[in-house]
């Protein structure tokens, strides 16, 4: 017998022991890094998403005065993530849990404008900001508020802490940080950048320096150091430190005397995954995936024990496991979130719009009542309107408690030059402003014959502008935030030809005068505006104003005029504006209607009298005012006519002649036959005389000037003496403000259905260059004004109404096409405004100060004041005239 045999059997018998071994090992192995299939996560999805929805509908019918992170803010994240992964939810519902959430915060609006808040405080207001963003919802009032509480909550501290002790979602500091702090990300505003960059700096440091105590401490502080931009190795290391918490059956516990749980395992995952890049692969999130499978109810749910005590009323949600449905909910909303992670992303489909505006009260600027609805824009055009649409934008403004309404037209501005300096337009862009119609009396050309070109400076460079065109292209090259349109203005065309000569325009001057016209309509203009109060207008006859206007007519323009006297004659000088309009065959736009001498104050409804007499007989006359009584114009209109020609140098020398002195106040204190004279239109009070432009006296009346001057003199010197002096020491020009005319004329006027609203003011702003003066009010507040003291406050006009003499009136009288209304097809210019707190804040003392409640503002598509902040955006166009 072979004594060797045992052991080749031993041999063979250890070698085969060795094989099987081995191949068990690496079957052991492949089986641990078999991922797991998409139909198995799928399908523990399918059973928990439904019970998820069921649960937070639950918690919105019970609980309609409140927001749970829990029942509400879990599922909602669950939901969104969904979406991402191709589920089709309920979208309807979505929509209701967010409008939801968002209301429960703007009860106590002011509360967290103060820094005060509510229950929860930051555990609660920064998941529902989390909750609103993961739902897309735009930024608002509510959502700022929100950011300012966080800003002043705590503010003495380097971190947010909990107030709350329901462990583990609302004790943690860690937690409470990244929620305050991803809320200030989400929806901080432009104004609260340089606060919200400090503060996370603050949180960056703390975060550095403190250790995680238990797993939703670890989860909350790998979140909030990816959120800071904390130090790579530094996210790595609490990466690490999460994963060392990973038990043998793959879940994490929440402290290290309990067993794993699903809220701990999924939260874990899902950080993981959004803040430190793991894998879904990897092996430790599919050990995590494995675990919350095994553990997932037979009813989709999983079941967590509660660690909190019941303090809070107990009510049945829809999610099942009793008085632990609180923190259960939220466990499978972390639980459904990791498991949703490890499915193949669905690439969203494009959205159909580029802006929806939803829910806001549609005052589409015809006059009809308004209804709410929500308007679609894509690129520079309205594409539908409904009362509710169902494609996405890229961007959505939740325009709920606001007047949507189109843009308002500006007819009567002189932002001519200022829009070359600062093209942002500040001070109409904040007043819902988006076109502006220049040109009053003068215009930015031409400028040819005996008139220097117009210097300007485009992008630092300076250039000449002869022509309207030249001018328009200068716009367009400098670019604005507000569409531009223009009157070609008498003064250019009349000194183009006459200079600075008083004479009478020779028939081949005039009829040079008649081209000049015709070429500026060519290069775009709206029509013909004539300054007939002052000089070179006021030397124009009627025949004249006639026969030009006919040549503005025959292309489809229209006749704007500053009345020849608004005060002594201002009824002779209505009647010529008709007689032109009639005379013309012409449209006629009266600038600024008012009375503006005491003597004749209460009469506006002759005026109305006459022009609606001419309207009925087939004369389109209309007007437009400004909302204030007060007018700009210059200390030196008291001046008369005569004492002008030649310009500013003869009008100095005039004023330093003692003979023309005496002639000045004679003619001055008596008036002259057809001269409109401030002086005696304000009665001779020089206490109603604001000196509005720069220098010494600036914001002070003449009456106070006047007992500076005269102080210490023997004799004092007479008050006329004075005024001469004064333009002497300024050069000839001092703007100043005339209190000439009442509230009730200019009710009157603004109630007619023919009157729009028009600022007479340029584009100013409160800071920079263009902060310069001290302006009338209407620079910035003239929009605003109307809406607030005359439809809220005076009721004198309907919103609707209002909303129509500043849109589509306006765009009737100067023929602007597709613009002025919210149709779809027309260009989408907007303003969103509050009208419960819209108001002018700008005062003749102070006048640089921007409205309150204009909110939005779209021009061409793009958004120009986002929440009250001007975005930089320039998409303003020139709209040239097309007969």
């Amino acid at each position: 017998m072979n004594r060797k045999l045992p052991s080749i059997v031993l041999a063979m018998f250890f070698a085969l022991l060795v094989s099987y071994c081995f191949s068990a090992t690496i079957a052991c192995a492949n089986e641990a890094a078999a991922l797991l299939a998409s139909a198995e996560i799928k399908a523990a999805v399918d059973k928990s998403l439904p019970l998820l929805v069921a649960g937070a509908k639950g918690s919105l019918e019970q609980r309609k005065q409140c927001f749970t992170c829990h029942n509400q803010g879990l599922p909602i994240f669950a939901l969104t993530t969904a979406k991402t992964r191709g589920y089709s939810i309920d979208e309807e519902h979505l929509q209701a849990q967010l409008k939801h959430t968002a209301a429960f915060l703007e009860k106590n609006k002011a509360r967290y404008l103060e820094g005060k808040g509510q229950g929860g405080q930051a555990d609660m207001a920064g998941y529902a900001l989390w909750t609103l963003s993961s739902g897309a919802w735009p930024s608002d009032e509510v959502t700022t508020a929100v950011a300012e509480y966080f800003l002043l909550f705590q503010k003495d501290s380097d971190h947010w802490r909990s107030v709350s002790n329901r462990p583990p979602s609302e004790a943690s500091p860690f937690t409470a940080t990244y929620v305050s702090l991803y809320g200030l990300q989400a929806y901080g505003t432009t104004e609260q950048q340089p606060r919200i960059a400090a503060r996370r700096d603050q949180v960056r440091e703390w975060l550095l320096q403190t250790e995680a105590k238990d797993t939703e401490d670890h989860v909350f502080r790998l979140r909030a150091l990816a959120l800071v931009d904390a130090p790579a190795k530094e996210v790595t290391r609490a990466q690490t430190a999460l994963l060392k918490l990973q038990r043998d059956d793959g879940g994490w516990a929440q402290l290290a005397d309990l067993a794993s749980d699903p809220y701990a395992t999924g939260s874990a995952l899902v950080a993981l995954h959004e803040s430190a890049n793991l894998s879904t692969s990897d092996e430790a999130y599919q050990r995590g995936l494995r675990f919350l499978l095994k553990e997932q109810q037979s009813d989709g749910s999983w079941h967590v024990k509660s660690r909190s005590k019941p303090f809070q009323p107990y009510f049945e949600s829809g999610y099942p496991h009793g008085k632990d449905q609180f923190i259960s909910i939220a466990a499978g909303g972390w639980a459904t979130i990791a498991l949703l992670l490890a499915l193949p992303a669905v690439e969203p489909p494009e959205p159909e719009f580029d802006l929806v505006i939803r829910g806001g009260r549609i005052v589409d600027g015809t006059g009809n009542p308004w209804y709410t609805g929500d308007v679609a824009l894509r690129e520079q055009k309205i594409v539908a309107i409904a009362r509710s649409l169902a494609g996405k934008g890229k961007r959505e403004i939740a325009a709920q408690g606001l007047v949507v309404a189109p843009g308002f037209i500006d007819m009567h501005s002189h932002s001519d030059t200022l829009l070359l300096e600062d093209g942002h337009a500040q001070s109409k862009i904040r007043q819902g402003v988006t076109t502006e119609v220049l040109g009053e009396g003068s215009s930015s050309g031409p400028y040819l014959g005996k008139l220097d070109p117009l210097k300007v400076k485009v992008g630092g460079e300076e250039r000449s502008c002869r022509t309207l065109a030249d001018y328009f292209r200068a716009l367009e090259e400098g670019q604005t935030a507000v569409n531009v349109a223009s009157y070609v203005g008498l003064d250019n065309v009349w000194q183009s030809m006459m200079g600075k000569s008083f004479d009478r325009p020779t028939p081949e001057q005039f009829a040079e005068m008649k081209q000049l016209l015709g070429h500026a309509m060519d290069d775009g203009a709206v029509g013909v505006s004539t300054m007939l109060a002052m000089p070179p207008g006021s030397l124009a006859k009627t025949d004249d104003l006639i026969d030009l206007a006919k040549v503005v007519a025959a292309k489809g323009g229209i006749y704007s005029t500053h009345n020849r006297n608004e005060g002594t004659e201002v009824f002779a000088a209505i009647k010529e504006a008709i007689a032109i309009g009639e005379g013309a065959k012409i449209p006629v736009d009266i600038i600024h209607l008012k009375i503006a001498d005491q003597e004749y104050w209460g009469r506006m409804k002759e005026i109305v009298q006459l022009i609606d007499e001419a309207r009925a007989r087939g004369v389109n006359v209309q007007a437009n005012v400004y909302p204030y009584t007060r007018g700009n114009n210059n200390l030196a209109s008291i001046i008369p006519p005569w004492a002008h020609e030649g310009g500013r140098a003869q009008l100095l020398a005039r004023l330093k002649s003692d003979k023309d002195r005496e002639r000045l106040k004679r003619e001055i204190n008596s008036g002259l036959p057809g001269w409109y004279n401030h002086f005696t239109a304000v009665g001779g009070d020089w206490g109603r005389m604001l000196i509005s432009g720069g220098g010494a006296y600036q914001g002070l009346t003449m009456n106070r000037v006047q007992a500076m001057k005269a102080e210490g003199k023997t004799p004092p010197p007479e008050p006329l003496d004075i005024l001469f002096d004064l333009l002497i020491e300024e050069g000839g020009s001092i703007p100043t403000v005339y209190a000439h005319h009442t509230e009730a004329d200019m009710n009157l006027a603004l109630a007619q259905p023919w009157c729009s609203i028009g600022s007479d003011g340029s584009a100013y702003s409160t800071a920079g260059p263009l902060r310069r003066g001290n302006p009338h009010p209407r620079n910035f507040g003239t929009f605003p004004r109307v809406l607030g003291v005359y439809v809220r406050e005076a009721k004198l006009l309907t919103l609707e109404d209002a909303v129509r003499k500043m849109t589509s009136l306006n765009a009737a009288k100067i023929g602007l096409r597709e613009r002025g209304e919210l149709k779809a097809g027309y260009f989408a210019d907007l303003t969103l405004f509050a009208a419960d707190r819209v108001l002018d804040k700008s005062t003749y003392t102070e006048p640089f100060a921007y409205n309150e409640g204009i909110e939005y503002v779209i021009v061409n598509g793009q958004v120009v004041l986002d929440r009250g902040q001007h975005t930089g955006a320039m998409p303003g166009k020139v709209l040239r005239h097309v007969p």
